[in-house]
């Protein structure tokens, strides 16, 4: 279950990424339901090189067999998706970002975010091959 949640977060995270590095200004707008100046518009790409990184890191953690840095990024990626659903429910709910997207991505986030929690609880109370030798 791992492995495709962190595809799914890779795919997810890389194209909203590369989206925020080439046109900024659309996934503002989308996100938000506001027109971006042009530090919103720098913000944006630095954003979406952000993204993009966590994406690849998310992929590659796809091939690790359970090891420290496949739960470091599990982790991180968890609490990114928790902070940034949260982060984005707020703003939508007290109008701060009026656009529809908001709100959808804030629940996506979220219930990555949940899916993420559940599988590094899981993996944690499953008996390690290590210990059974």
């Amino acid at each position: 279950m791992q492995r495709q949640l962190l595809a799914v977060a890779a795919a997810l995270e890389c194209l909203t990424g590369v989206a925020a590095i080439v046109i900024p200004g659309i996934v503002i707008a989308l996100l938000l339901g506001v027109e971006p100046s042009s530090a919103a518009l720098m913000t944006g790409r630095l954003l979406g090189v952000a993204l993009l990184s966590l994406g690849i890191a998310c992929w590659y953690a796809t091939t690790d067999r359970g090891g420290s840095a496949r739960t470091g990024t599990l982790r991180a990626i968890t609490l990114y998706n928790a902070g940034v659903g949260l982060l984005l429910l707020v703003f939508a709910a007290t109008g701060m970002a009026t656009g529809l997207l908001a709100w959808i991505a804030g629940i996506l986030h979220l219930g990555l975010a949940v899916a993420f929690a559940a599988s590094l609880r899981h993996s944690a109370a499953a008996p390690s091959a290590k210990s059974a030798i």
